[in-house]
């Protein structure tokens, strides 16, 4: 008895198996339900990939921007700064959230090879701090970081427009020396480097214009000798941004800092936009399914009104009719997102992985498709797709529980 009793203990669910197992008179409520299921699943698949996506495009922009500027960028709007060295341990000493820091030196200038000529954004780099804040290294793809002396770095694009390979050599002008006094010149400057790598940075807009420097070797040609014009700064698991308030805060004017989000904010504005308007559509998909679902209750209700009525006149409760048919609408829907969600993570997964589609860098910033899959997004597409499913069978629910048992056995 004990066992037959455990076997019976949830009468609503076992039925709403059957009920969904049995075979129909004419098998159209059976092709029904299994429409409404791919339905769902069509709408939880869409939504899983096309997230993933998006998230994926989002985070690849974090890592670009964070491995050329570093996740808090301080600069100063006025004259170069003379010391360094003491900023940057007053930095840490005042905001002990900045785990790493390197000094910059920052210009515009042009790049030329012959009569390949680009304008270019010209950095010094300290060889060795820099190295610690930003991922260039990882980002050279030909070559190695300028170790010694008169060696350049030269972003992919660039590269390709100066028509240079590693071990070539290319001039730079900068437009004037920055000195001071007798120093300080209004003609161009030329120089002379020998390329050391090619570096892919992951976005058009720093691959067509990026080069680097010793961070020496630029001060010694604007005529700043140890002088920077930017910070550049990891905090770790601390919040950028907060680190960045901070910063402006505590150092005031002329100096200026800014969290690496802000330096891109219409298009990661624009990104959370379309993820919230594209999710929005395709959740539109799980609605309509959920119509589906609701006619094939409806179905159910007219295929099973005989069943019903027995169920009714032996006992079976209104309440439990309608969590019957509240169970059959959830099972219907559950099924589907979960295999939805099967569907999607395996698409998702592929995208990322296969390669397949290649994007122009110079429309899409990148140039593939990435992927982040969040198991806490995912959880929530399966959740609320299960609840428009379980809400659109209320109507059917109702309409079965307020049947009376006569109704059936009448029409037999």
């Amino acid at each position: 008895m004990p066992k037959g009793k455990s076997q019976y203990s949830n009468p609503v669910a076992l039925l709403a198996f059957r009920f969904l197992r049995s075979k129909s008179s004419n098998g159209f409520l059976s092709f029904i339900s299994i429409v409404s299921m791919i339905g769902v699943a069509l709408g939880v698949t869409a939504l899983t990939s096309v997230t993933s996506v998006i998230n994926g495009f989002r985070g690849e922009l974090a890592k670009v921007v964070t491995s050329v500027n570093g996740e808090v960028l301080l600069f100063t709007r006025g004259e170069p700064i003379s010391d360094p060295i003491g900023l940057m341990e007053k930095v840490q000493k005042l905001v002990p959230e900045v785990k790493t820091i390197t000094p910059s030196l920052i210009t515009e200038g042009m790049v030329a090879n012959g009569e390949n000529v680009a304008g270019s954004v010209i950095e010094g780099v300290d060889p060795i701090r820099v190295l610690d804040v930003l991922e260039l290294r990882n980002r050279i793809v030909l070559g190695v970081f300028p170790a010694r002396s008169g060696e350049i770095l030269l972003a992919k694009e660039l590269a390709n427009r100066l028509k240079v390979k590693v071990g070539d050599g290319v001039q730079v002008l900068l437009p004037e020396t920055r000195g001071e006094g007798s120093e300080r010149s209004a003609l161009p400057q030329v120089q002379e480097f020998v390329v050391s790598g090619i570096a892919e940075l992951g976005m058009y807009d720093y691959n067509s214009k990026y080069a680097y420097l010793r961070l020496d070797d630029l001060q010694g040609a604007l005529k700043l000798p140890n002088q920077v014009t930017t910070f550049k700064m990891k905090v770790g698991r601390a919040d950028p941004k907060k680190v960045a308030d901070r910063l402006s805060e505590l150092f005031g004017y002329p100096f200026r800092a800014k969290e690496w989000s802000s330096l891109n904010r219409n298009l990661l504005y624009s990104i959370e936009l379309e993820k919230i308007v594209i999710s929005i559509i395709l959740f539109a998909i799980i609605i309509v399914a959920a119509f589906n679902v609701v006619s094939s209750l409806i179905m159910m209700l007219h295929e099973k009104t005989r069943e019903i009525s027995i169920l009714k006149a032996m006992g079976f409760k209104g309440s439990q009719n309608f969590r019957l048919f509240l169970a059959i609408g959830g099972m219907i829907g559950g099924g589907g997102a979960i295999l939805g969600v099967v569907v999607g993570l395996a698409l998702s997964l592929f995208i990322g992985k296969a390669n397949l589609l290649r994007l122009p860098p110079d429309v899409y910033y990148l140039s593939r498709i990435p992927v982040e899959i969040r198991p806490l997004e995912i959880v929530l597409i399966v959740v609320v797709s299960l609840v428009i499913t379980v809400v659109a069978s209320f109507f059917p629910a109702w309409r079965v529980a307020k049947q009376s048992p006569l109704e059936g056995i009448r029409s037999e």
